[in-house]
């Protein structure tokens, strides 16, 4: 095992009728994708997420849990606040998340 520290980031796309999920590895301010973008509710971005995380065997179950559960605490967030919060407000919330815009 290397003494190299890392930290999973989500990566969030936020649309009304729409969530983009995907993980990143940060390695010393580096980034590097872990996971595709999955988008939810098209698609069971949690299921597909954690099927990937699955097949990281570098990772352990604890740091899986816990990207996991930020994964369903923002879509929980997502499905409620939608329609009246803004992507401020998810930021605000969710301090620890990637937080990513399209410019029109």
């Amino acid at each position: 095992m290397s003494d190299i520290q890392f930290e999973l980031k989500l990566k969030v796309f936020w649309f009304k009728n729409i969530l983009g999920l995907a993980i990143d590895q940060v390695n010393l301010n580096q980034k590097y994708p872990l996971t595709n973008y999955y988008f939810w509710p098209k698609t069971e971005a949690w299921e597909q997420l954690k099927l990937e995380l699955d097949s990281k065997l570098w990772l352990t179950k604890k740091e899986k849990e816990q990207i996991l559960q930020t994964t369903g605490d923002v879509m929980k967030y997502w499905l409620s606040y939608r329609n009246t919060k803004t992507v401020e407000n998810l930021k605000e919330e969710f301090k620890e998340i990637d937080v990513l815009l399209i410019n029109n």
